[in-house]
């Protein structure tokens, strides 16, 4: 039997079909999404935002409180994102000097070149904070989740600049750790996930400004937001547009770039020197986070030289937003007692 050869027209006129499918599911996905979608500009664009300046850089940040009073220094989550969901912490500000500043490349503070973000870089910035605010003593710090990662680094590297430490949910502070948690790095493959970053991209291609990185950070701030249900109650995921002001995608991108090696092996164990920080930690959970809460936490505890565990009920990853009133009162009886 001869095999009937396909033409060259009739090949053309398969290709040209095979084409024509992905360009009608991208028009209509164009047509299905116009609209406009703003996302927030920084301080490099607009001049009434608070800024500190440290390091060469000037930071979106706010500063609460007596000058004369201890002070606080707050450090978000992400990598990448900012201090809006923190900001119930001000309420301290009654008793100390409480420091918010959105990182490197992060929330409202001006967008820089990847290769100048990293685990170095932000410990170098978080040092440089540090040095603007403590005068002669040294300053409390709070970290939420990465900043809680950030923060315990910072207690490695420099222990007598930190008289107290409160961490909110540190996802994990070696590669033993991060494996033990079950945490997600990447996205999710199920359809419904998948459908709604599909929607969220086509979105993002309409976005205009205020700067060239603005589509990328409304896409993957929203979509890494809703990479974990697990770590809130019943699996609900809180809308980042409630908690966050704007994801910075490029420092979310280069910061855990900067973790983990070519074959996808953590390169950082926070854990080594941490021991040399002496005084006693306050570690915070949330009950519902079924990744990096309450078990994960304890796993945490014997990393650090003197720690104590506190649960907030009722809670998810967000604590501090979704429970300020019993978030505060435990971080002002930990403050309460001497260092």
């Amino acid at each position: 039997m001869v095999r009937e050869q396909r033409s060259p027209k009739r090949l053309a006129a398969i290709f040209a079909a095979l084409l024509a499918v992905p360009a009608a599911l991208f028009v209509l996905g164009w047509t299905f999404t116009l609209g406009d979608y703003p996302v927030a500009p920084t301080a490099a664009d607009d001049p009434s935002l608070p800024v500190i300046e440290a390091n060469g850089y000037r930071f979106h940040g706010e500063v609460f409180g007596d000058s004369n009073s201890r002070v606080v220094i707050v450090v978000h989550g992400g990598p990448g994102w900012d201090y809006r969901s923190l900001l119930p912490l001000r309420a301290l500000a009654d008793d100390y000097r409480v420091v918010f500043y959105d990182q490197r490349g992060s929330g409202l503070s001006p967008r820089v070149p990847a290769e100048t973000l990293g685990l170095e870089p932000s410990l170098a910035d978080l040092d440089a904070i540090v040095e603007t605010f403590r005068g002669d003593g040294p300053v409390v710090l709070i970290g939420h989740s990465w900043g809680a990662m950030l923060a315990s680094a910072y207690l490695a590297r420099a222990p007598h600049k930190v008289s107290h430490a409160v961490l909110i949910e540190p996802g994990f502070l070696n590669a033993e750790l991060l494996e033990q948690s079950g945490l997600r790095m990447g996205p999710r493959w199920e359809a419904g996930y998948l459908f709604y970053a599909a929607r969220r991209w086509f979105e993002s291609l309409h976005v205009e400004g205020p700067d060239s990185e603005a589509g990328g950070d409304y896409f993957l701030g929203d979509v890494a937001a809703r990479a974990n249900p697990e770590y809130y109650c019943n699996d609900v995921i809180p809308e980042a547009g409630t908690l966050h002001w704007r994801a910075g995608a490029t420092a979310m991108r280069a910061v855990l770039g900067s973790a983990v090696d070519a074959d996808g092996r953590l390169q950082f164990d926070i854990t080594d020197g941490l021991q040399e920080y002496r005084q006693p930690v306050l570690l915070l959970a949330s009950s519902c986070n079924r990744l990096i809460g309450v078990e994960q936490q304890r796993r945490h505890l014997k990393h650090y030289a003197a720690a104590e565990l506190v649960v907030i009920p009722d809670s998810g990853h967000m604590v501090v937003a979704e429970e300020p009133e019993a978030t505060l009162a435990a971080i002002r009886r930990y403050l309460a007692k001497e260092p």
